[in-house]
């Protein structure tokens, strides 16, 4: 399979990119500075793929790490072997703290209106029947919370 990262981009838009960061961060780390949208965590691993140095700073990237580091945002080889096994697979990590909703209605504590459910919550477990009977029930509990009902109707 091959990703491109940056779908609105070109080679060429990189390469004034590159270019560009040479001249205005050349002490900066390439690895601490993501372009946008990417996040700093998929940035750094592209960066990484790449080949190119924890260390290395725009001033220093050659032009083979310049072309690879392209290569990794505009398409991402990425091998697929089938389908793996169920206790292979999981829900990614993270979301919003499970401390800062009321489990009653899923509303924000921090937000008031704001409601939350599924895989925006911090609530990890094996895909299948976990996630998806969290999704249904939260995303249930926040529906009537919407419209007004009391979790007894």
């Amino acid at each position: 399979m091959q990703v491109n990262w940056l779908p609105d981009w070109r080679a060429e838009t990189l390469a004034r990119e590159w270019q560009i960061r040479r001249q205005t961060q050349p002490t900066r780390r390439v690895v601490n500075s993501p372009i946008a949208p990417l996040s700093s965590r998929l940035w750094e691993q592209l960066v990484r793929a790449a080949g190119v140095g924890a260390d290395t700073r725009w001033a220093e990237l050659t032009r083979t790490a310049r072309h690879q580091l392209g290569q990794q945002l505009l398409r991402t080889e990425l091998p697929i072997n089938g389908k793996s096994l169920n206790r292979d697979e999981f829900v990614t990590c993270g979301g919003v703290r499970l401390a800062e909703v009321n489990f009653k209605t899923m509303e924000s504590r921090l937000c008031p209106g704001l409601f939350f459910a599924g895989e925006l919550l911090d609530v990890d477990g094996l895909t299948g029947g976990f996630n998806l009977q969290a999704a249904w029930t939260t995303g249930w509990i926040a529906g009537r919370a919407l419209a007004g009902k009391s979790e007894r109707d």
